[in-house]
């Protein structure tokens, strides 16, 4: 698999890379021949092998960032995910990423570097265990191609037998995780999509329609609709002034608190300066004027919620459970008042709690207006019921089969599997890609009819398909060729996410990272020069 990344390795490595391969051949484009790239991260990840004699110096003991397997997963020098902290920085100076902020710089290097190391090791641990195993003979060729031992592209005896032997056997160990991380990604890659699966992905892009369509937007719901919803469901929207002190300690604590309070030993805004973890603590305890919908919300028990409001001005509650290791109790500072829904702001807070909490209701308001539409017969019948009713019905068009809009990526930038026809300028259409209901609706609708209301984003839609037509042949062959590139990058980004959300790898990389590069200490004395300088602010 060839790559748009700058060899961080040398030409030498990679040369001696490509020799020491395997003869086992490889039909799909994207491994050790083209020059389409699939992921960098994964490029980064799994195909580049580190040069073993580079690597960095390790001083002092070095933490352990996870494990796979119960096997470590740690930065030491000259290892793998030493080499990728120094490739991964390299690329991404080389790609121009701004270091300004230097933690978070570093946090990116060092995360690659331990995700790439951590599905090596994953890698290697799942082909140890089918049995394979290099040969000797084998092992030996790959050795003998390595950089380290070559002399005008031939394998020098002399270079061999003047390096030192500790070098000689680390070179032969990486090299055998080598040859067993290749034979993994050599039966990967040689999975193709079959034929029928091929022109079927082809097909989806093959049919073309054109639609006439009326949207009606959710916030259109009218003022009046508005004010009787919050007519019917007034206790929410009731206000009334209260304090309150937070404990997360124990509910004992609180208790104790509360005991205080009632024991007139502190006053109320003492107790909660004083006792209380809470943003309100600092203003003693005031909450200012809360609603109910929004005050019970925090209550882990929505009844105890209803045993506050009930409370007189002046009197304080008992202690209440909000959340895990969360205890609170309350003081009432001015009872119950309900809402005047008259009153424009009023109507407003009604209005954002139905968008966030009952938007069923503005989609069933919708789709009822969009009744009439909907009970056309046919397209013609459509506009005119769409004028009648002071409707702006518009055209769009042609789509193609494209759910979720796929991409692979080539050439440095994302390269989408279908070449779509229509260019969207209506933020009305804006989830049509993401909206399956919308999709299966649009292509098995007969032409000429009219579609039944659907709810598409933030609000309604009714159409009438106005017309079918299939894509150029060009265009499907286009999508036949790009889906075994899409096929190869989707294997990858699988392989990669089942290692990295397996219940076999622990993550301990953030505990880690932090207390390094907070505290200044460094895992290496190379760090400065590789990885971190981006965490050389957080060290002084």
């Amino acid at each position: 698999m060839a790559s748009q990344i700058n060899n961080p390795e040398g030409a030498e490595a990679k040369k001696a890379e490509k020799k020491a391969s395997p003869k086992r051949g490889v039909k799909n484009p994207f491994v050790y021949g083209g020059t389409i790239v699939i992921l960098i991260i994964t490029v980064i990840a799994f195909v580049f092998i580190p040069s073993i004699g580079g690597g960095l110096s390790s001083s002092g003991s070095v933490p352990t960032f996870g494990s796979w397997n119960g096997k470590p997963i740690t930065y030491t020098s000259g290892s793998y995910f030493a080499t990728q902290v120094a490739q991964i920085n390299e690329y991404l100076r080389q790609q121009g990423l701004s270091e300004q902020n230097f933690q978070l710089y570093a946090y990116q290097v060092w995360r690659m570097a331990f995700q790439s190391t951590a599905i090596r090791t994953a890698l290697i641990d799942t082909v140890s265990k089918t049995g394979f195993k290099v040969t000797d003979k084998g092992l030996d060729e790959a050795v003998a191609e390595n950089a380290a031992y070559q002399d005008n592209g031939k394998f020098s005896l002399d270079k061999y037998n003047k390096t030192a032997m500790s070098t000689r056997l680390s070179i032969r160990d990486s090299t055998k995780t080598d040859l067993i991380v290749r034979r993994y990604y050599e039966d990967l890659y040689t999975t193709s999509p079959s034929t029928a699966e091929i022109s079927f992905v082809a097909s989806m892009g093959k049919p073309q329609r054109t639609i006439s369509y009326v949207t009606l937007p959710l916030a259109d719901f009218p003022q009046s609709e508005v004010a009787a919803w919050g007519g019917k469901n007034a206790d929410l929207f009731r206000s009334f002034g209260v304090s309150r002190i937070t404990v997360t300690s124990s509910e004992s604590d609180a208790k104790k608190v509360l005991q205080q309070v009632r024991d007139n030993k502190l006053s109320f805004e003492d107790a909660a300066k004083s006792h209380s973890k809470d943003a309100y603590a600092d203003k003693g305890g005031d909450a200012g004027i809360v609603y109910y919908y929004a005050f019970s919300r925090d209550f882990a028990n929505k009844d105890d919620a209803a045993k506050i409001a009930a409370l007189k001005k002046g009197e304080v509650s008992d202690v209440y459970k909000l959340a895990d290791k969360v205890w609170a109790f309350f003081m009432v500072n001015s009872e119950l008042v309900l809402p005047d829904f008259s009153k424009p702001a009023v109507l407003e807070m009604v209005s954002a709690y139905l968008n966030e909490n009952e938007k069923g209701t503005l989609e069933s308001w919708a789709i009822a207006k969009a009744g009439n539409l909907a009970s056309a017969g046919d397209s013609a019948s459509f506009l005119a019921a769409a004028k009648k009713a002071s409707y702006s019905a518009k055209s769009a068009g042609p789509f193609i089969i494209n759910i979720g809009n796929p991409t692979f990526y080539a050439y440095n930038q994302q390269i989408p599997l279908f070449q779509s026809p229509f260019v969207n300028k209506d933020s009305a259409l804006l989830s049509i890609e993401e909206d399956e209901a919308f999709m299966t609706q649009l292509f098995s609708q007969p032409k000429g009819t009219v579609s039944k209301p659907l709810v598409l984003g933030d609000s309604v839609i009714v159409f009438s398909v106005t017309g079918d037509k299939p894509a150029e042949d060009g265009d499907v062959a286009l999508v036949k060729f790009a889906y075994s590139y899409f096929h190869q990058q989707t294997i990858d980004t699988e392989t990669r996410n089942t290692f990295i959300k397996s219940k076999k790898l622990k993550d301990d990389f953030n505990t880690n990272f932090f207390k390094i590069f907070k505290t200044g200490s460094q895992t290496s004395s190379e760090t400065t020069t590789t990885a971190a300088p981006a965490a050389e602010p957080a060290a002084k």
